[in-house]
């Protein structure tokens, strides 16, 4: 495990588990800070007072000991219990081994150089901007600085994309007020882009560049689909985006990674697999051996999922349909209902999918809508 961070011990370490660990007494209790961890002996050395007088909040991730009047952070607290003193390079070696023992798995980062090659994107700003704030359209989506790193989102403020028609004229088109997305092949040569639209008002929400590939052959963050054997695929950036945040909140599901499939389809049949189909034959050379689907909680989504998985299974894969509420799609829920619908996927096999064709779980609340 690489070292970790005090930021990711504060975050990440579970003192429950710790103190079970150690053999520590302790009992939760509700303080006003919110839940505490009542715990019998004082971490520090010179203490130790055993008449249950420490504290240790679940929420802020502090304590303190109200006989000797020590405060501390989860790294204090396991420098403390093992008396480390100014050693802090053990006590940091030590929280990763408490880290490993609990499962704990760092949240992925971009695993590709990425290399733009040809494609000259129109004038934008990487996000986060140079001093480090982020665009409100997003930060309400809950995607902070580090989604925007890592899908290397851009803000385009007035920015032209330049190219020529097929008669050999020099034209613009004018990505302004927009979000950009770029959409890097397996091999992190980054093929087009998106225009997502801020302003609300635009006849097209998403605006895709003229003479180049369209991006139903790419699979998004396909390239970062490395040192893994599964997959989640969802729709739309964002979808890929959320699922992201809902699988780094779970260090269980870290090792996965979300693609993106740009609609509810896989594109298939080219002769040289120059389509989605192709490079999902590219990733199971990688190593891939599990994709779960996660489109929209809808009737003809459903179908097109089920149709998807039979192909996919074809390929070799086992295929797990994950479905969400009726209506909703990742970016619609919260984190802790995308991974639910995870945990809860269902393995595609023909009788599943005979079972679903015939009563689609979606159908009565489509129905009951259609009727209201």
């Amino acid at each position: 495990m690489a070292r970790v961070s005090f930021d990711q011990i504060q975050e990440e370490l579970d003192m429950e588990f710790f103190l079970e660990r150690e053999s520590i007494s302790f009992r939760e209790t509700r303080g006003t800070s919110g839940i505490q961890l009542n715990i019998k002996t004082c971490p520090n050395p010179a203490c130790r007072d055993e008449r249950w007088r420490t504290y240790f909040g679940i929420e802020n991730g502090k304590g303190n000991c109200f006989v000797c009047g020590t405060s501390f952070n989860k790294l204090q607290y396991v420098n403390y219990h093992f008396d480390h003193g100014d050693t802090w390079r053990t006590t940091f070696a030590t929280c990763e081994e408490i880290l490993r023992d609990q499962g704990y798995r760092p949240k992925r980062q971009a695993m590709v150089q990425v290399v733009h090659g040809d494609v000259v994107l129109p004038v934008s700003d990487p996000l986060p901007l140079p001093d480090g704030s982020n665009l409100a359209y997003l930060e309400q989506r809950g995607f902070g600085p580090e989604i925007c790193k890592y899908f290397e989102l851009r803000w385009c403020q007035f920015g032209w994309w330049k190219f020529k028609d097929a008669d050999g004229k020099a034209q613009t088109q004018n990505f302004a007020d927009r979000v950009l997305i770029p959409v890097f092949d397996l091999d992190g040569t980054l093929k087009t882009f998106q225009g997502r639209d801020l302003t609300g008002t635009s006849a097209k929400k998403y605006l895709f560049p003229m003479e180049l590939p369209g991006t139903g052959r790419y699979l998004l963050n396909g390239h970062n689909a490395l040192a893994t054997d599964h997959v989640v695929m969802g729709e739309g950036a964002f979808d890929v985006a959320a699922i992201k945040l809902a699988f780094d909140e779970d260090s269980a599901l870290r090792n996965i990674v979300p693609v993106g499939s740009f609609g509810k389809h896989l594109s298939y049949g080219a002769p040289d697999g120059d389509d989605q189909l192709g490079r999902f034959l590219q990733l199971k050379g990688r190593g891939i051996k599990t994709v779960t689907i996660m489109w929209d909680g809808e009737v003809a989504a459903l179908l097109a999922a089920l149709d998807a998985a039979k192909r996919l299974t074809g390929l070799g894969f086992t295929v797990r349909i994950a479905l969400l509420p009726f209506e909703k799609d990742p970016n619609e829920v919260t984190g802790d209902v995308v991974r639910k619908a995870f945990y809860a996927a269902t393995v595609w096999t023909p009788n599943v999918d005979i079972k679903w064709r015939l009563r689609n779980p979606y159908a009565a609340e489509a129905k009951a809508k259609s009727a209201a």
